[in-house]
């Protein structure tokens, strides 16, 4: 795989950083829902979303970065 160039890089970079700050939002939800079951299933299927873009989007960033 080619090295992405700096454009495409800071996107991703930028992208990381939304996901990043979404998954802190939601973790903060889920800790003023806490006991709330529509909270609580809805965080769960929130975080497993961010977590499949954190997997497409901030590894691939911070692969690109190291490398």
């Amino acid at each position: 795989m080619s090295k992405m160039d700096a454009t495409e890089l800071n996107r991703l970079k930028a992208m990381s950083r939304k996901i990043e700050e979404a998954e802190k939002a939601v973790r903060e939800l889920q800790s003023l829902g806490d006991g709330a079951p529509v909270i609580e299933k809805n965080v769960r299927s929130i975080l497993s979303i961010t977590h499949a873009l954190r997997f497409g989007i901030c590894d691939l960033a911070e692969m690109e970065d190291c490398c």
